[in-house]
């Protein structure tokens, strides 16, 4: 109905421009939907019928009528920041906002099966440690890779899958919670990351054709917990090309993964006693 207002949470997770965003978002969306608000109701398009919508330029055409907005342009912004906090989305998520008839949804208006899959892509954009980027993803029943936008969230060790950066929901998610990634080298320049992921029989295998790109996943993942280990192949090419024992990594007592250079300068000193007779 359009009484309902969502209310987006305010997290620690988020930057404090992100916090400022949400609440001016969420103060235009409760007179956006209160009487007197945004004309929502089903619409067809070619032949087409889409539930539950508004028209993007009629939202800058009440953005101005009520002293929210100077100019249509200013209107557009606080269209744009409703899809940045993920409030409202392109019902087919091809489009940011736009002065144009286009259609457009509140995320609290979509389908139950639809309703909160997931954050979008604009969203996690606004919150600390979030880590976004086109990876190529395996296909298990055809040659060669396809490509997608995958976003890893510190806070809650998962990675999201998204068709593209439009996406109002992701396609697939993963929890990162135990889980290794195996990071390898291919033919054709393909540096890959596979994760092996507990009690999953098909591990995610995923690539880039950038070695500095591959580094920074790594890095990410290492610091959110993900334990990175070596395929045998790149584990005996370090072997041979190691120039000291500093280069490799081992795990403390306590199961944790430690590098050896933090100890290069460490001396050990062994006596030895002569025993004569």
């Amino acid at each position: 109905t359009m009484s309902k207002t969502l209310h987006r949470p305010i997290s620690a997770k988020l930057t404090k421009e992100r916090i400022q965003a949400i609440r001016e978002a969420d103060s235009l969306v409760k007179r956006l939907r209160s009487a007197g608000g945004v004309s929502v109701r089903d619409r067809s398009y070619h032949l087409k019928v889409y539930k539950s919508c508004f028209v993007a330029s009629e939202l800058v055409d009440w953005f101005v009528a009520n002293g929210d907005a100077q100019t249509r342009q200013r209107g557009v912004e606080l269209g744009q920041l409703l899809v940045d906090t993920d409030y409202i989305h392109h019902v087919v998520d091809e489009h940011n906002f736009e002065d144009q008839y286009l259609f457009f949804r509140f995320r609290q208006d979509e389908s139950p099966e639809q309703c909160l899959q997931g954050p979008s892509v604009m969203y996690m954009r606004g919150e600390d440690g979030v880590m976004i980027g086109r990876l190529g993803v395996k296909r298990p029943l055809f040659p060669g890779w396809a490509n997608y936008v995958f976003a890893l969230s510190s806070a809650t060790k998962m990675l999201f899958q998204f068709q593209t950066e439009l996406d109002s929901s992701p396609m697939c998610s993963y929890s990162l919670v135990g889980c290794q990634v195996q990071p390898n080298f291919q033919a054709n320049n393909i540096h890959t990351l596979t994760f092996l992921r507990p009690n999953k029989d098909k591990s995610l295998v995923l690539c880039t054709h950038d070695k500095a790109v591959q580094t920074e996943w790594i890095q990410k993942l290492e610091s959110i917990g993900v334990e990175v280990v070596m395929s045998q192949s790149e584990g005996t090419a370090i072997a041979k090309n190691a120039s000291s024992v500093f280069q490799f990594r081992a795990k403390d007592i306590n199961g944790n993964v430690v590098t050896l250079d933090k100890y290069t300068y460490v001396c050990v000193y062994m006596c030895c006693h002569a025993h004569t007779t």
